[in-house]
């Protein structure tokens, strides 16, 4: 997916790094980490990652809404045949679905934000080889050219493995 001003190279390498990192330490607090004002701010200044946002979201109210209906469809067993329990496979399966999505959306949004710092601080030579989207990432994230933040930098530390792939 093009997103935005950011190199396709570019987002593709943090998308897998960000992948890497979740599928190995798992995914913990990451929505908590990008849902603080800041990053919503910036999330909203890049038009496709704004847009996965709001679907994310979208996602999660659906799986709060599972969680309802299952308790009201196990309340409701009392009243009507012990069969109608079944539904709550189906409920389960939707919570499932949307779950997996939901994490994708979370993953795109930390590797968006990676791809941004890893412009604005020049990380292995990418705001060098792309310096008007390193100005607009600058812009986005309402960085001081001469230090600019790097939260995602060192949340996302390369390991030995991951710093070939990144300077490549």
């Amino acid at each position: 997916m093009k997103t935005g001003f950011i190199p396709d190279e570019l987002f593709s390498i943090c998308t897998d790094v960000v992948k890497q990192f979740h599928q190995k330490n798992g995914y913990g607090n990451l929505s908590a980490k990008i849902a603080t004002d800041d990053n919503i701010n910036v999330i909203t200044l890049v038009p496709e990652a704004s847009v996965v946002l709001n679907v994310t979201n979208r996602y999660l109210k659906v799986r709060k809404f599972c969680f309802l209906a299952s308790i009201g469809v196990v309340c409701l067993a009392w009243l009507i045949p012990w069969w109608t329990l079944s539904a709550i496979g189906v409920i389960f399966l939707a919570d499932r679905i949307m779950l997996f999505r939901e994490k994708d959306g979370w993953m795109f949004l930390a590797a968006v934000l990676l791809s941004l710092e890893m412009l604005s601080n020049d990380f292995s030579g990418w705001g060098k080889a792309y310096p008007q989207e390193r100005v607009e990432a600058l812009g986005v994230l309402k960085d001081n050219p001469e230090s600019p933040k790097s939260t995602w930098l060192d949340f996302y530390k390369p390991t030995s493995q991951h710093a070939n792939t990144l300077s490549s």
